[in-house]
């Protein structure tokens, strides 16, 4: 069947999604799943793509075949309070592989919990009980498991009866940032936070999604925040007004700035 969704929402995965897509959920037979993470304020934006084994049965054996598979609760659980909520993010959706040419979401009876829309309806319906702002239920189905899987996305939302289609984005990695215009990147950061430490402080404390991100564990975004530090301590010295009639704005010292922003970036510094 052709799919083509006309009501304008789509749904971006971040790079590298499509590659580890590709090398679990999309390359087994069905079916498999893994779940989707991203921040609650950008929904439709995945930026984080887990598989999961499936539950297990009493036998010790995984609870899937060919035509169903079952969530595991703990994983997912232990996934979320571990890899998701510290730095921000929360669970966006799950994505699991159907067999044949099925691209559409499985039925069931409200509020039973079985099948694929009642079952993604009442994880909504929790979250909603514990006041999490989740609206959105993004459901990719993957068919035709091989070296070109397809994927077919969906939206379940509480205030619409049926799955909603979505447009399938694949995002690819950006080219590398020229060492110049990295530099360039890092004199506007310290121009600000020279002149308008008041407009810095307020970002950061502001920014629930900044400051998830300048708690990054990634080794690239790392070095450039102690590049930036090692050019503030060197720098600091000579951004202070010395004369009683300088007017120059405050600068905003080390010390300062690294009471705003939580660890690993600011810890031990070689001066």
């Amino acid at each position: 069947m052709n799919f083509s969704p006309t009501n304008g929402y789509q749904v971006r995965y971040a790079p590298g999604i499509h590659e580890k897509m590709c090398a679990s959920v999309g390359a087994f037979e069905p079916e498999h799943y893994a779940i989707l993470g991203g921040h609650l304020d950008d929904p439709f934006h995945i930026t984080d793509f887990m598989p999961m084994p499936p539950s297990l049965n009493q036998h010790g054996g995984y609870r899937s075949s060919s035509a169903t598979v079952t969530l595991n609760g703990p994983f997912i659980e232990y996934y979320l309070n571990t890899c998701l909520t510290p730095f921000g993010k929360y669970i966006l959706g799950a994505m699991h592989s159907h067999p044949g040419d099925m691209v559409h979401l499985s039925g069931g009876a409200p509020g039973s919990g079985y099948g694929d829309i009642p079952s993604m309806r009442s994880h909504l319906e929790a979250a909603a009980r514990f006041g999490e702002p989740w609206h959105n239920f993004i459901a990719p189905i993957v068919t035709r498991p091989g070296p070109s899987p397809r994927v077919t996305t969906w939206i379940i939302r509480l205030d619409r009866h049926d799955p909603v289609p979505a447009e399938t984005i694949w995002e690819t990695e950006s080219p590398a940032t020229p060492p110049a215009a990295a530099a360039s990147e890092i004199d506007e950061i310290l121009d600000l936070v020279r002149y308008r430490p008041e407009l810095v402080r307020a970002i950061l404390q502001r920014s629930d999604r900044l400051s998830a991100s300048l708690r990054s564990h990634r080794p690239r975004d790392e070095r450039q925040a102690r590049l930036l530090m090692q050019r503030i301590i060197k720098n600091r010295a000579a951004k202070k007004a010395t004369h009683a009639h300088d007017h120059r704005p405050h600068v905003m010292t080390l010390e300062e700035l690294a009471g705003l922003i939580p660890p690993p970036f600011f810890g031990p510094i070689s001066r």
